[in-house]
């Protein structure tokens, strides 16, 4: 059979999170996940680490706030200097995109876009993230996962970790 623990006591002592309670955290931030990415890196070191966000929450937020915008592309031209997402919860937002490498991107993936704020439905992208098999990528899921992040009793497990 397999083992069951109780306690955070009887976990193996290999295990990060049977020393402290600040390493399980550092463990989950230091996974690596395969991603292709495309950054303008100047932009993306100057911004501050924003949350993540659905179409809802995104209106919520301050024109100039640093994001996380998961969703589609739905609109991509070649050599685009901008992009239509639609989001996980079925907004669509225009990204400018002027100073980022989109050609690495297809409509239809499924990425995060970071950035800020420019407008009601508008972002400033510093950087798109897409994930493998990002066609497959299951939004509904997504989409109830930045839900949970906004849980007051949640939000310290999804808070971003200073190192």
């Amino acid at each position: 059979g397999q083992q069951q623990w109780k306690s955070r006591e009887q976990l193996p002592p290999t295990w990060p999170a049977a020393t402290s309670t600040a390493e399980p955290l550092a463990a989950m931030v230091a996974m690596d996940v395969d991603t292709a990415s495309a950054v303008d890196v100047q932009a993306l070191a100057a911004l501050t680490v924003g949350s993540r966000a659905n179409f809802g929450l995104f209106q919520q937020a301050a024109t100039g706030a640093s994001v996380r915008l998961a969703g589609r592309i739905t609109e991509l031209q070649a050599g685009a200097q901008s992009c239509t997402i639609t989001t996980t919860d079925g907004g669509v937002v225009q990204v400018a995109a002027a100073d980022v490498p989109t050609s690495g991107l297809a409509a239809g993936t499924f990425v995060e876009a970071v950035g800020t704020k420019a407008g009601e439905a508008a972002m400033a992208a510093a950087g798109f993230y897409s994930f493998p098999g990002g066609g497959d990528a299951d939004a509904e899921l997504w989409d109830e996962a930045v839900k949970l992040a906004q849980l007051p009793q949640l939000r310290d497990l999804f808070a971003p970790v200073q190192v």
